[in-house]
């Protein structure tokens, strides 16, 4: 019997091998869930042709919005695990979503392979070009001077950025009402449109509304300077101890991959990261390139869990 369950594995796994070398065979579907425009759609769109002309297959980017980006993840959630359908996505679908949805239609760990947090981005906190405040100094006296006035937007309820916009109106002692969103891309029409005053939202998104006048940055959110903004502070210059957890875009693949598979998936990503224009484009979207282990990635992964097990309840945000 030992010996038989020992041909039987070793030709599983030259099954699997196989399977691996031979792939792709068809074209591959990245899922990305949320509306076009944010921050995953440009990335997606940015190393999908990289990762077609390397395999030599057609790589597909979809866009299935919707649930904070549990409508697209479970696509991939009940996908075969057979490297064809990739989920792209930012770390809500997989770590706060736990705690602000009454319903998760799947298991964030069981049901999802993951593969490397491809990029990193930094959050900022923007107001419209209208008001007159430059500074988040000036933003809390002015909250505190008009309570109940100020609004501020995120891409959801749930989102990372409402949590920490809780998070900091707790720890300023400050008044704000919290409008969701459907994604960043609809957030940064909101704030350059005046829709909302102040938003939060990653550096990828926001930008462009700051480039074009429409919108000022007060903060980043996030534990350091960065290069688009070198004279905007850091949130925690204000309000030192809030901490923030690591806001990555990361690609998944179903559940139960095969490690050769993975292997390969993996290897292909990161090739696509390192073409040229490839990290051009991050670099003007303002992101940076990660592109950690499988491992690695999923320890990330429970950091964050743990980190919006304590935050969540502070914030006062109620499961929907």
């Amino acid at each position: 019997m030992p010996g038989k369950l020992t041909l039987a594995a070793v030709l599983f796994l030259a099954a699997c091998a196989a399977i691996a070398q031979a792939y792709p065979t068809k074209p591959l579907r990245i899922i990305s869930p949320y509306p076009p425009g944010g921050s995953t759609d440009i990335v997606a769109r940015l190393i999908a042709p990289a990762m077609s002309r390397s395999l030599g297959q057609p790589v597909l980017v979809e866009n299935r919005a919707g649930a904070a980006g549990a409508i697209g993840a479970e696509v991939v959630a009940r996908a075969a695990p057979d490297g064809y359908t990739l989920l792209f996505t930012t770390s809500g679908t997989h770590t706060s979503i736990l705690f602000v949805s009454r319903i998760v239609p799947y298991d964030p760990i069981k049901d999802f392979t993951p593969i490397t947090a491809a990029v990193t981005q930094a959050g900022i906190m923007l107001v419209n070009s209208s008001l007159e405040i430059s500074s988040f100094k000036e933003l809390l006296n002015y909250a505190r001077n008009n309570p109940g006035k100020l609004s501020y937007g995120t891409a959801g309820v749930g989102s990372s950025f409402h949590i920490e916009g809780e998070i900091i109106r707790l720890a300023a002692g400050i008044s704000m009402v919290h409008v969701p969103y459907k994604g960043g891309a609809p957030v940064a029409q909101a704030i350059a449109s005046g829709e909302v005053p102040l938003v939060l939202l990653s550096n990828t998104s926001g930008m462009a509304a700051v480039r074009s006048g429409k919108a000022r940055a007060i903060a980043v959110l996030g534990g350091k300077r960065i290069a688009e903004l070198p004279g905007v502070p850091v949130i925690a210059e204000f309000l030192p101890g809030v901490e923030r957890p690591a806001d990555w875009l990361g690609f998944y693949g179903p559940g139960g991959m095969s490690p050769s598979l993975l292997a390969r998936v993996h290897a292909e990503i990161l090739k696509g990261l390192k073409v040229p224009e490839v990290v051009k484009g991050l670099n003007a979207a303002g992101m940076e390139v990660f592109g950690n282990s499988p491992e690695e990635f999923a320890a990330l992964i429970k950091r964050n869990i743990e980190l919006y097990r304590k935050m969540v309840p502070i914030a006062g945000i109620k499961p929907e």
